[in-house]
């Protein structure tokens, strides 16, 4: 479904549905710069939501700020561009599937955390 790299974008930089929602809000009027206000009615969050999300992807190389607070998509690279583009297909023929990848981080981390409170039994 995706490639390794594209998943581990996806699993280490958006890592929820919002921010992947605003990504691809983002990418798909990737001339435009989006002030805060606009993508929250756009993708229909919330403040916190949005804010979180953007930073995660200014963070992850995924979008930068315009000067006059407003954003935009620039992945840092071609290859991030590339891996964008491969999560969005993947989005739109199985977003089950995506929501699947995304999710298991998180239950992988809840697991280990839970798993260090465990009392070993052979030891």
């Amino acid at each position: 479904m995706l490639s390794t790299d594209a998943l581990t974008l996806l699993q280490s930089s958006i890592r929820t549905v919002w921010t992947l929602e605003i990504l691809l809000l983002l990418r798909r009027d990737a001339g435009r710069a989006w002030n805060a206000e606009e993508l929250i009615r756009e993708s229909r969050s919330s403040t916190v939501i949005v804010q979180e999300a953007l930073t995660n992807l200014q963070q992850s190389g995924l979008a930068a700020d315009e000067p006059d607070g407003r954003v935009r998509y620039q992945p840092a690279s071609p290859a991030f561009e590339s891996w964008v583009g491969e999560i969005a297909s993947a989005y739109a023929a199985q977003p089950t599937a995506i929501v699947k990848a995304l999710r298991s981080v998180s239950s992988d981390k809840i697991q280990n955390f839970a798993d260090a409170f465990r009392f070993r039994r052979d030891e």
